[in-house]
């Protein structure tokens, strides 16, 4: 589904006509339902780690504790514990706080073997001052919930083709709450109709791990060692 559509499936549950375009319209009632549905996709994206919008980032350390390239432009936020230098293999740890950032810079570094991150003033800095040359690898959620015409990813509906990576549906319901709060009508049923919604597209999104009874559900990432028939001495 498109902007366009959108807005004219949320027209047809409001009771509004259906418009021929969004962002060219001069409808006041249009004009509205276009900022409504930027103001869905924002608060949409932000409420979970949707899928879709996860990416992988890279970047090559430098021998600084500040590292220029180590956040990608449409970085909306960091995914945790998904950090790992690949030439050390071995976690990065955080992002630490600012009292733990202050406390490491306290203490000698000469036996540590852990980097640790922090954000800080949109810079990203590594404690210990790590090597030039390693590659850390990382996840992340992209602020850029909808497409392009041409395929671009961007961080809010700027045409009538533009699609979304989010789910039309969850944006049809979200923007008729929206619609009805902001006129003053009751929206109470139609919100809740919403949140229930949303909850269950966030249980299913990405599929879930197996559970296990037994303690046995960890992926084990190293050593990489068998777990039986060991050959005798």
């Amino acid at each position: 589904m498109t902007l366009l559509t959108i807005i004219q499936r949320t027209c047809d549950l409001i009771g509004v006509a259906r418009p021929a375009a969004v962002v060219t319209s001069t409808d006041q009632t249009v004009r509205q339902l276009y900022a409504l549905a930027n103001e869905e996709g924002d608060a949409l994206a932000s409420s979970f780690n949707w899928q879709a919008l996860r990416s992988q980032y890279t970047f090559t350390t430098e021998a600084s504790a500040v590292q220029s390239s180590a956040l990608p432009a449409d970085l909306d936020r960091l995914i945790s514990n998904s950090f790992f230098n690949r030439t050390t293999r071995r976690t990065v740890i955080g992002p630490i706080t600012p009292q733990q950032w202050q406390a490491i810079q306290a203490q000698p570094q000469l036996n540590r073997v852990f980097l640790a991150f922090v954000e800080r003033s949109g810079q990203f800095l590594v404690t210990p001052t790590p090597q030039t040359g390693q590659t850390i690898a990382y996840e992340y959620i992209s602020k850029n919930w909808a497409i392009s015409p041409t395929g671009t990813p961007q961080d809010q509906f700027t045409a009538d083709a533009d699609t979304t990576y989010l789910s039309e549906r969850l944006m049809i319901l979200g923007l008729r709450w929206r619609y009805l709060s902001s006129r003053g009508l009751p929206y109470a049923e139609e919100m809740r109709t919403y949140g229930l919604q949303v909850e269950q597209v966030q249980a299913r999104d990405g599929g879930n791990s197996e559970l296990t009874t037994t303690g046995d559900d960890q992926y084990v990432l190293s050593p990489n060692i068998p777990e039986g028939s060991y050959p005798g001495p």
